[in-house]
């Protein structure tokens, strides 16, 4: 299985988030904007943008074969 599309979805909405935190003070609106755009790319994958570089790691560890059975979580105890 590729795992090309959803890694460019990725790198997208990290790249969004980054410049959503870079800009919140600067820009607020069009950090909003940048955010609320990257929420559109990881939503497909149930993620938030802030999670986005840790499914980018697992990616590629999947993709290398080298990923670990993996318990996945809402965070919530």
């Amino acid at each position: 299985m590729s795992v090309q599309q959803p890694r460019d979805d990725l790198l997208i909405a990290v790249a969004l988030a980054e410049f959503s935190y870079r800009h919140e003070e600067t820009n607020p609106d069009i950090a909003e904007r940048a955010w609320t755009i990257a929420t559109g790319y990881t939503s497909k994958y149930d993620i938030h943008p802030y999670e986005a570089i840790d499914a980018l790691r697992v990616l590629d560890e999947l993709e290398a074969g080298n990923a670990a059975p993996l318990e996945i979580t809402d965070g919530e105890q």
